[in-house]
């Protein structure tokens, strides 16, 4: 976003990238659990409650959005969350950089430095391969944001 913020759409109440299915980590799911504890109990108890009645496949706006389409657990949200919007590079699929629809939309490629887009990203994939190694974390039980919030 500091390299190229006339390219990026994003902001608080876009939630653009919010209504699709994220599958996340424990570590990530423990750090959600952790937001939702901090909140409000009325806060928790409505997140809780959208989490329960949140369907996949509806195409449903993640549970911890609220009504003006701002995350209510942004501080504790999960790497994919703090990622999107910006193009999105996977190391398993090298050749294919993703981004919201809302974004880069003006210019050609060759405005942006997407090497290094690609490049910090690759990094940041990196630090979570060591920290997991780090950790000595073994296979992930990876499940919805909404899953890791009903089931607080």
């Amino acid at each position: 976003m500091e390299a190229h913020p006339e390219a990026i759409e994003c902001r608080p109440g876009c939630s653009e990238c919010c209504h699709q299915t994220f599958r996340v980590s424990e570590v990530e799911g423990a750090l959600l659990v952790a937001g939702l504890a901090a909140a409000a109990p009325e806060l928790r108890a409505a997140i809780v409650a959208r989490a329960r009645a949140y369907r996949p496949d509806a195409r449903v706006p993640c549970p911890a959005l609220d009504v003006a389409g701002r995350c209510s657990l942004y501080d504790h949200r999960p790497r994919i969350c703090r990622k999107y919007g910006v193009p999105l590079w996977h190391p398993d699929r090298p050749h294919e950089l993703r981004t919201c629809r809302l974004n880069f939309t003006a210019g050609a490629p060759d405005d942006f430095d997407l090497e290094g887009l690609v490049e910090a990203q690759a990094e940041w994939a990196r630090d979570w391969i060591r920290l997991r190694e780090e950790l000595a974390l073994g296979p992930q039980d990876n499940r919805t944001i909404a899953a890791w919030i009903a089931d607080a």
